[in-house]
């Protein structure tokens, strides 16, 4: 596997062409001129759609898809609607790069401190789901000693499948799946593709620089 460099898409443009819809609009957005009217003349300023709830549960989706704790969630609503998240694939029985994936998320937990579960939250979705139960992935999880905050995700195959695509990161081959972090400020819209493999200190300051910037 011979990951990108770092790429750091901003706004709507979300982690690839994937995300062309709202990359569009953000597109739109930014390079649209200011008015020159008055505001007399005009509307009040809106948002843009990218900054819409609405529009974000769309793309996203609301999938169902269950916890490692057998719970079932809804994937935009109770994941990422309004927070710092840290996105990650792995699988339970990968032997290469998961554990590597894995121990670099638990140190960045750890470096985060009181802030991880309160201002940051990891999200880590197994592509391979047939294999994967929530039993299974519960005791993936504790292997990594994944605190509150940390959530680890299965579900039915069509469903995972949807939620990655959406991401940007679907493989047909799960062995050959991402080992990119996507870390985003889902309420203001940023988004940043970090490699796995980034020494820990990397990646939490990554996370930091973009709490700083909410």
């Amino acid at each position: 596997m011979n990951p990108p460099a770092i790429a750091i898409v901003l706004a709507a443009a979300v982690f690839s062409a994937a995300l062309s819809p709202l990359a569009a609009r953000a597109h739109d957005e930014h390079g649209r001129a200011p008015s020159s009217a008055t505001s007399a003349e005009t509307p009040a300023a809106r948002s843009p759609n990218r900054l819409d709830e609405a529009v974000q549960r769309t793309y996203f989706t609301d999938t169902p898809l269950l916890t490692q704790d057998g719970r079932q969630v809804r994937f935009y609503t109770d994941l990422l609607q309004g927070k710092v998240v840290l996105i990650s694939f792995f699988y339970t029985n990968c032997t290469d790069i998961c554990p590597l994936l894995m121990h670099n998320l638990q140190e960045v937990q750890d470096r985060l401190g009181d802030r991880f579960g309160r201002d940051v939250f990891f999200v880590s979705i197994s592509v391979d789901p047939e294999d994967d139960t929530p039993e299974e992935i519960g005791k993936f999880s504790r292997r990594y000693d994944a605190k509150a905050g940390w959530t680890f995700l299965t579900g039915k195959k069509e469903d995972i499948d949807r939620v990655v695509q959406k991401l940007g990161q679907y493989s047909p081959d799960f062995e050959d799946h991402s080992m990119l972090f996507l870390l985003g400020d889902v309420k203001n819209a940023r988004w940043r593709k970090i490699k796995g493999d980034l020494p820990p200190e990397t990646v939490t300051s990554l996370v930091i620089d973009l709490l700083e910037r909410r």
